[in-house]
């Protein structure tokens, strides 16, 4: 039992922020994940490791729910959820970013981040305020690598492309953010880039999964 009051909210900061107690998901006769239990606290960066076809993406787009678990349970800040779609798991705060990374590579950086939640003055598209936004967040994440936010996307490294999904995972006050292989086929140089982004995430008290 704790002594004292810091003590207490040491260890009350360290309760899980989304949990999976249990899961299990089948394809037909292929069972993807069988009673699995899964943890991840804020502040932390938690890696899922296995050999290709162990369920890792499983496990991951049924937290989205994208694939609904056929049974067990998920929590969320000490709730039951149950997503439906990746939707409602961003309504919660759990962002995810794919390996494909899910960005338009004709349009600029501010239009990727803000594609599908455009600011708006009347029927005018707001873009002094979503470039502004755009540079505050990548500036919280310290992120120098870009010139601009007006570059276009398909000009960017695979190392900033990463960085532009990621902050635009994060400016919409999400809590969990879930990166899926953030540095396959990145270079020493890049990756190295990824996992410092990566861990400025977790010092901000968001909770990674990797």
């Amino acid at each position: 039992a704790p002594t004292s009051g810091s003590d207490e909210s040491v260890i009350m900061a360290e309760a899980p922020i989304l949990e999976c107690r249990g899961v299990s998901k089948a394809f037909g006769a292929v069972q993807a994940l069988y009673d699995v239990d899964f943890e991840v606290c804020p502040g932390e960066v938690m890696a899922l490791v296995g050999d290709n076809g162990a369920g890792k993406s499983t496990l991951i787009k049924g937290i989205a729910g994208i694939y609904p678990f056929d049974r067990g349970q998920v929590r969320y800040e000490g709730v039951d959820v149950h997503t439906s779609g990746p939707s409602e798991a961003a309504g919660l705060g759990i962002e995810i970013v794919y390996q494909d990374l899910a960005l338009a590579d004709n349009l600029d950086v501010v239009a990727n981040m803000f594609l599908g939640r455009e600011r708006k003055t009347g029927i005018i598209l707001d873009e002094v305020h979503m470039e502004e936004e755009a540079q505050a967040t990548m500036d919280s994440l310290s992120v120098t690598t870009l010139q601009s936010v007006r570059q276009v996307v398909a000009g960017l490294s695979g190392a900033q492309r990463q960085a532009v999904a990621v902050a635009k995972a994060v400016m919409w006050e999400s809590k969990v953010v879930i990166l899926d292989e953030p540095t396959a086929a990145l270079g020493v140089a890049q990756t190295r880039q990824v996992l410092d982004l990566t861990r400025r995430l977790a010092d901000r008290g968001l909770a990674v999964v990797i």
